[in-house]
């Protein structure tokens, strides 16, 4: 218990410490003017949603800006697994997210059999958006058709 509130307390102030890096970089006298040409960024949206959406929101940020690029790419889907999850939290909430999330990590590896495969960054990838997936939840008009053909199929 305590090491679960310790991960968590590391991930809010990780979020936090995201935020003042911000408004410190923009504070900096060091830095060189910005041109006058361009237009000024509009502020950052307030994130919206429960507090466990945030969290995992920015444990999943975490995962991506920090874990990932040392570890490597791994996934031949797209999205990428922790991409889908940030999409899938973001559209419905942390509980049903969890649940839709494990359910695409647990079908992942036969995927490729039945899902679309399409060119994505130079590599063939089998395409699973969130609307694959939660058809039964919101109700949504996508129908999930497998690949009638093996093109990009190796």
């Amino acid at each position: 218990m305590r090491r679960l509130l310790l991960y968590c307390c590391c991930i809010i102030l990780w979020t936090l410490c995201g935020a003042c890096a911000a408004s410190a970089e923009q504070a900096n006298a060091m830095r060189a003017p910005r041109l006058s040409q361009q237009a000024e960024r509009p502020a950052t949206p307030v994130p919206e949603g429960s507090l466990p959406t945030l969290v995992f929101d920015a444990y999943l940020r975490f995962f991506q800006q920090v874990i990932s690029p040392v570890d490597g790419a791994r996934s031949t889907m797209y999205p990428t697994g922790s991409a889908y999850a940030r999409q899938v939290l973001k559209k419905h909430g942390a509980l049903l997210g969890i649940v839709l999330t494990t359910e695409r990590l647990m079908h992942e590896g036969n995927e490729d059999q039945v899902a679309p495969r399409i060119r994505k960054y130079g590599i063939w990838r089998v395409y699973d958006p969130v609307e694959a997936n939660d058809w039964w939840w919101s109700g949504s008009d996508w129908i999930y058709q497998p690949a009638s053909d093996l093109t990009g199929r190796q």
